[in-house]
């Protein structure tokens, strides 16, 4: 198994316990959510680092491509078990949490007198487990390019300070 395979799977599981951590002994709150996808961040970033610096402790002069690659493959094997885990989080552990927020677009919408059914479906459409975790997916994606691109091009603009 690569190291950067090691790195994402580590990463993630960490997540994994951090949000179910949060879920046991937090009980999910909106105040407390923004430090749990900070803490997805974190572990996102690191296992990105990690796993691109132990790529070029070993192939040195490998070129910007393979690179690349292996920071994609990071990053997909993070998502990937993110996202899989977002979807069984919603829909197993917490389906509350979507039909709070669902209900909390019901009683807005009666309230102020312009209740449209469009409202409620959006509202179902967007706080659903499946839409959720596939949001996730793609927007772990599209961030994992970009920064494995920016790391990519910082340890080959000074690669003596990550070969240490």
């Amino acid at each position: 198994m690569e190291d950067y395979t090691k790195y994402a799977l580590g990463a993630s599981f960490g997540g994994i316990i951090v949000k179910m951590s949060y879920f046991l002994w937090l009980y999910p709150n909106d105040d407390w959510d923004m430090y749990v996808r900070f803490g997805y961040l974190l572990f996102f970033l690191l296992a990105l680092f990690l796993g691109l610096k132990s790529y070029k402790g070993k192939y040195p002069t490998a070129d910007l491509t393979s690179d690349v690659k292996t920071g994609i493959k990071t990053t997909s094997i993070f998502a990937l078990i993110i996202s899989s885990f977002t979807w069984v989080y919603y829909k197993f552990v917490n389906p509350a949490y979507f039909a709070n927020k669902i209900e909390d677009v019901n009683i807005a919408a009666q309230q102020s007198e312009q209740a449209t059914e469009n409202a409620i479906n959006t509202a179902e459409f967007i706080f659903n487990a499946f839409t959720h975790s596939t949001i996730t997916l793609f927007g772990m994606m599209v961030i994992g390019f970009f920064y494995t691109l920016i790391l990519v091009l910082i340890m080959r603009a000074k690669p003596a300070f990550f070969n240490s």
